[in-house]
């Protein structure tokens, strides 16, 4: 099939000098995870020093049905300015090559042992984290998203499903599909739009329960998006579920627009400020990113030596 898309061996790649990849370079050894186009494979490189690799394959055929191309697009190129030398963050996944075929698109990646953040808070004691390793894995992820708003990128698509556990215990920030240039931001030719229940149109990207009333609005994103969505990860990081939680999606983008959403009892005080100060509607109101690290909640936490930081001890 003739799909008018190509993935080649990304110049950004760490590897200086490499040549082109293939399927025949590594040994495939289970499944990890389904998307809708896309299949995730544990595998590992057959040379050198046989590396653990997540293996990701996009059928070209479902990409072009389900009008995927330009989400194809948008990772690559995102992957690849993250990965430049000079871009690089631990907290961000890595993409060690791409390559295709006549069926398939492939992106090779950094593996993470353990999933992601949904599976390691539903296998905690109550299915939540408690307040110290919420604001660790928090801050990572507020360090990674600040990184990726220094380089001009919005992820908006940020969610515990997107944040994969290594066999250390460390997080990476995944997925960037939906990912947006701000310099780049007016709509990209082929992008499907939604209809709204205002009748304004949008871009529908990320998830029912981290959207933000700006996208059920049709405005524009930026990166106070990214830190709606991240205090709902510190909500569900704390409690095991989602503050606009509803059966029904268009009750809970009701929710959304309403702020309609309460705490439980006893939870921790700085956690409910910082949430309270960043879930509203008006951009401008929302902590920033510098107001966010210099939080109470995080009074802990240098985050000029976050790497530096033991990740929690996992319990699967």
């Amino acid at each position: 099939m003739d799909v008018p898309l190509s993935l080649s061996q990304p110049q950004a790649s760490r590897q200086p000098g490499s040549t082109m990849r293939c399927m025949a370079d590594y040994s495939v050894i289970k499944e990890v995870g389904e998307g809708s186009f896309s299949t995730v494979y544990y595998a590992k490189e057959k040379a050198g020093d046989k590396r653990e690799v997540a293996l990701k394959v996009c059928m070209k055929s479902l990409i072009v049905k389900k009008k995927m191309v330009p989400y194809i697009h948008r990772e690559k190129d995102t992957l690849v300015l993250l990965n430049r030398t000079e871009n690089v963050h631990p907290s961000i996944v890595t993409l060690f090559a791409t390559f295709h075929d006549a069926e398939s698109l492939y992106f090779v990646l950094s593996y993470a042992k353990y999933g992601d953040l949904v599976n390691l808070v539903t296998k905690q004691p109550d299915s939540r984290l408690t307040v110290h390793d919420a604001r660790y894995y928090s801050a990572i992820l507020l360090s990674a998203l600040m990184h990726i708003h220094s380089l001009g990128i919005i992820h908006r698509d940020v969610k515990p499903e997107n944040l994969l556990v290594k066999e250390d215990g460390r997080i990476l920030l995944s997925d960037f599909g939906s990912s947006k240039f701000l310099k780049d931001y007016e709509r990209a030719d082929g992008e499907e739009e939604e209809q709204q229940p205002t009748g304004r149109r949008r871009s529908f990207v990320g998830t029912a329960h981290f959207v933000t009333p700006e996208l059920l609005k049709g405005q524009q994103m930026g990166p106070a998006s990214d830190f709606w969505s991240f205090s709902v990860c510190l909500f569900f990081f704390l409690t095991g579920k989602h503050p606009f939680d509803d059966p029904s999606e268009y009750l809970i983008f009701r929710r959304v627009q309403d702020i309609l959403y309460t705490f439980p009892e006893n939870f921790d005080k700085n956690a409910k400020h910082l949430i309270e100060h960043v879930l509203v509607t008006k951009i401008e109101e929302r902590l920033t990113a510098h107001e966010l690290t210099e939080h109470d909640f995080f009074r802990p936490i240098d985050f000029t030596k976050l790497q530096e930081l033991e990740p929690p001890k996992i319990y699967l």
